[in-house]
C-alpha cells in the first residue's frame, strides 16, 4: 500500500451514524460543517426527517410496530452499513425518546457482530424539564448501550444550562445538538487530523477499546504558562460535572499551536504537562501529539480524550 493509499484508507474508516431526531440533527450539522474523512449516516422511522437531511446515506426503519422491533426488522439494512472497511462506528443519539433509546443499542450490537474494530456511543440525557420518566428511560438506555460499545460518551443536557442559562427551550435543544456535534467532531479530528507526532487510529483504538465511560473536551490559553492554563480550561468543562475524570485509566492529549506565531510553542513549556499530570493516578496511560493550527495566532489549544473513569448522574 502506497503512502497516498494508506492516507486515503485512514480517512475513510470512520462512520458516524445519527439515530433518531437528535442524532440526525447532530449528523446534519457535521455535514454542513464539512467534516472530512468520515462517512455520515442518518437512521430514523420518520421519512420526512430523512427526506430533509442533506446526508446521502439514510436508513428508514419500518414504523409499523415499536421502535425496537422496527430496528430488528431492518437489521439487514443496518448490517449492510458495515460491509465496507469501516473500522470505527460512532453512534449518536438522544436518549429518553423511543427511537434513540431503543434503536441505538441495536445499531451498536450489529456493529459488534459485524466485527467493527471500535464501537463508540455518544448520547444525551434529557433536560430536567423534560420530566423524570424520560430521564429514567435515558438511564436505562445508557445501561443497554454499555453492553454493546467499547466506549460511551454521555452528555447530561442539564449541565448545558450552567453555561447557557438564558436559553429558551427551543434554543436549548439546538445547543444539545450542537454539543453532540462538537463531541463527535472532536473525536473524529483526533484520528483524521495531521499530527506532527504519530497519533493515528491505532492510538485511538488503544485509548477507547473496552474503555467504558469516555469524554473528549478542549481548552484554550495564551500568555505565561499557557499549556497549564489550557489544560485547566479543558478540565473545567461543565460536561465533566458528573465525571471522576482524574481517575481515568487512559488519555490522549493533542496540543494545537500556530508555528508562525510570535510566540511558538517551546519544549520547555511541555514540562508543564508533567506537572499537571501529578493530579492523576500514577497508573494512567497517556498518549500525546502536536498539530499545527494557523488559526490560533498566539493561543494554545489542547484537546483531551479520556476513558475508564467513573460517572454518576445527578
Amino acid at each position: 500500500m502506497t503512502y497516498q493509499e494508506q492516507d486515503n484508507y485512514q480517512r475513510n474508516i470512520i462512520k458516524a451514524i445519527g439515530v433518531g431526531g437528535c442524532g440526525a440533527h447532530a449528523v446534519n450539522q457535521m455535514y454542513f460543517q464539512g467534516i472530512e474523512g468520515v462517512t455520515l449516516v442518518v437512521l430514523d422511522t420518520d421519512c420526512h426527517l430523512l427526506d430533509a437531511s442533506p446526508v446521502l446515506n439514510r436508513v428508514l426503519l419500518r414504523s409499523d410496530s415499536t421502535c425496537y422491533i422496527a430496528s430488528e426488522e431492518s437489521e439487514s439494512e443496518i448490517a449492510a452499513l458495515f460491509d465496507d472497511d469501516t473500522k470505527m462506528v460512532i453512534i449518536i443519539a438522544g436518549l429518553g425518546g423511543e427511537t434513540g433509546t431503543d434503536v441505538a443499542p441495536v445499531v451498536a450490537r450489529i456493529a459488534r457482530e459485524k466485527e467493527v474494530t471500535l464501537t463508540v456511543g455518544i448520547v444525551t440525557i434529557p433536560f430536567q424539564f423534560e420530566g423524570t420518566e424520560r430521564i429514567q428511560m435515558a438511564l436505562a438506555g445508557i445501561e443497554e448501550m454499555r453492553k454493546h460499545v467499547d466506549a460511551l460518551f454521555t452528555i447530561n443536557n442539564q449541565c448545558l444550562t450552567e453555561i447557557h442559562n438564558d436559553l429558551d427551550p427551543t434554543n436549548a435543544f439546538a445547543k444539545s445538538y450542537e454539543t453532540l456535534t462538537t463531541v463527535a467532531r472532536s473525536l473524529c479530528d483526533m484520528t483524521t487530523a495531521y499530527y506532527k507526532t504519530c497519533i493515528d487510529f491505532n492510538d485511538l483504538n488503544y485509548t477507547l477499546h473496552k474503555g467504558g465511560q469516555a469524554m473528549v473536551f478542549s481548552g484554550y490559553a495564551m500568555g505565561e504558562r499557557r499549556v497549564t492554563k489550557a489544560l485547566e480550561d479543558a478540565f473545567e468543562s461543565p460536561l465533566l460535572k458528573d465525571c471522576d475524570i482524574f481517575c481515568s485509566r487512559k488519555m490522549m492529549m493533542a496540543f494545537l499551536y500556530n508555528p508562525d506565531s510570535k510566540s511558538p510553542l517551546r519544549m520547555n513549556e511541555m514540562s508543564e504537562i508533567q506537572e499537571f499530570m501529578e493530579n492523576f493516578d500514577k497508573e494512567v496511560d497517556v498518549i500525546w501529539g502536536l498539530v499545527h493550527d494557523h488559526t490560533l495566532e498566539d493561543q494554545i489549544k489542547v484537546t483531551v480524550l479520556a476513558s475508564g473513569f467513573n460517572v454518576s448522574f445527578s
